[in-house]
């Protein structure tokens, strides 16, 4: 029985072992496809193994934001440094000099508050160990649920590149 728990956790931790190959990343992130798109600085850091916490601060025409995920990250085994990750969190925001309510287009408003759940899956590559330079890019895709003054629903993805600070 002690082999086979030994073999079992093994085999385990090749399949669910994680891949974190940096400590803390920052750069820019794209947001698009949502009502609110946009753009921020963006910050990466690992909490504990495979655990991280990603913020992005920014906005886009009329509208600031901010988004706090948890992800968790794990290797591909695909090529070096490449890790696909999921991820939950919510993001809040505001608007200003009047927009139109986006689940109801007849109300205006001159500013307002939102605030959404979002869910992402994506990948994030390291390239330091293949160009030896400290960089970082990943892309992300998923569902947002609007809770206050938001969409019912929607989809959006981003695109980040970050300077590696390890």
């Amino acid at each position: 029985m002690k082999k086979f728990a030994l073999t079992l956790m093994i085999l385990l931790s090749f399949t669910f072992g994680y891949s974190q190959t940096y400590q803390t990343a920052i750069g820019v992130k794209g947001l698009g496809g949502g009502h609110y798109g946009g753009g921020g600085i963006n910050l990466k850091h690992f909490i504990a193994g495979p655990n991280a916490l990603e913020l992005t601060v920014g906005g886009g025409n009329r509208h600031l934001n901010a988004q706090l995920l948890y992800e968790w990250q794990h290797s591909t085994d695909l090529a070096e440094g490449l890790d696909w990750y999921v991820g939950l969190g919510g993001t809040v925001g505001t608007w200003r000099n009047g927009y139109y309510h986006p689940v109801h287009d007849d109300y205006y408003y001159k500013r307002g508050l939102y605030l959404d759940v979002n869910a992402v899956i994506g990948l994030d590559w390291n390239l330091e160990p293949v160009i030896d330079i400290p960089l970082g890019l990943a892309v992300d895709v998923g569902p947002s649920i609007g809770l206050i003054n938001s969409r019912l629903w929607g989809w959006g993805g981003a695109f980040a590149i970050r300077y590696i600070l390890k």
